[in-house]
């Protein structure tokens, strides 16, 4: 029997903070999906201060992929063909799922939509919560209480999703 492949999730800004805010990194490693994203996204999160994400580049944890010049002209025209509600630094995301042959992890409305057009697997942070949950490394009550703070500190989530999960996980 021939090992399962290694599943790749590009990840932007967003996500990494909410996994930042919520103190589910160490959890979402040990779901064994790699995690990689730009080094535009980093200068990002060093802008903001985000200094526990930031240490996960430190240990190799989140793959920092540094884009050739050549790769920023095709972000830039990535940015183009998605038009004024993409961001570059997001634009720079869908770029490296596309060439790692990756999911895409975000939240950011204009960017999902981008994906799915490119036909990449798209989730966002809601599914990050779903998987540690139903792979026993989150408890439903725990992850209920994790998603209450994210929402606390107004960090965008569906109002509908966010219910179903509540009652599921207050059960």
């Amino acid at each position: 029997m021939s090992p399962q492949p290694k599943r790749i999730a590009v990840q932007d800004a967003n996500v990494l903070i909410d996994l930042e805010l919520a103190g589910l990194f160490d959890l979402w490693f040990q779901t064994g999906i790699e995690t990689h994203t730009t080094d535009l996204i980093r200068a990002e999160l060093e802008r903001g201060g985000h200094n526990q994400a930031l240490a996960y580049f430190e240990s190799g944890h989140v793959r920092e992929h540094r884009l050739s010049f050549e790769e920023i002209l095709e972000v830039s025209e990535l940015e183009r063909e998605i038009g004024s509600k993409a961001k570059f630094n997001d634009c720079s995301v869908i770029f490296l799922a596309l060439k790692l042959g990756a999911m895409l992890i975000s939240g950011d409305k204009p960017m999902r939509k981008a994906g799915k057009e490119r036909q990449i697997e798209v989730h966002g942070t809601l599914w990050i919560f779903d998987q540690l949950v139903e792979r026993k490394l989150l408890p439903s009550g725990v992850a209920a209480s994790k998603l209450e703070h994210l929402r606390s500190l107004d960090r965008f989530f569906p109002e509908a999703e966010c219910e179903i999960r509540l009652i599921r996980w207050q059960e």
